[in-house]
């Protein structure tokens, strides 16, 4: 125990003894996180207003690797995205790729009872090579 702490349990014993110790402590921050719902039937889907493409990997477009990458994440209740998940993949450097784009994407958030929520949600990139 530290010295502060010895300090501290000295002075409460002495005032305990003369009639009493009130310790004051400081309000710990709530850590629960924020509720994120699934989609259905109470809670609407986030639309997307900017979803830029991924962009190939140089490795990836040499090989000509087509294909789909699944991802998971969280959409926010400021419509900003977050926990991006590689679900299914297609090669490391177009995960990688899909991942950093859908960081980027925004949409106006769901929503339950008529005000914005967390939503958990799964998309798909496409990679194309024409």
């Amino acid at each position: 125990m530290g010295a502060f702490a010895n300090k501290l349990l000295l002075a409460c014993a002495l005032s305990f003894l003369s009639g009493g110790c009130v310790l004051y402590a400081q309000d710990q921050p709530d850590k629960t996180p924020d509720a994120v719902y699934e989609l259905g039937d109470d809670v609407t889907a986030p639309k997307p207003v900017y979803r830029p493409n991924p962009e190939y990997s140089e490795k990836a477009r040499k090989q000509k690797i087509n294909g789909v990458v699944v991802l998971a994440m969280t959409v926010t209740a400021e419509g900003n995205v977050r926990d991006v998940k590689v679900i299914g993949s297609l090669d490391p450097g177009l995960d990688k790729q899909a991942i950093a784009a859908v960081r980027t994407w925004k949409f106006e958030p769901a929503l339950k009872d008529g005000k914005p929520v967390a939503v958990h949600l799964k998309t798909e990139t496409n990679f194309r090579l024409y």
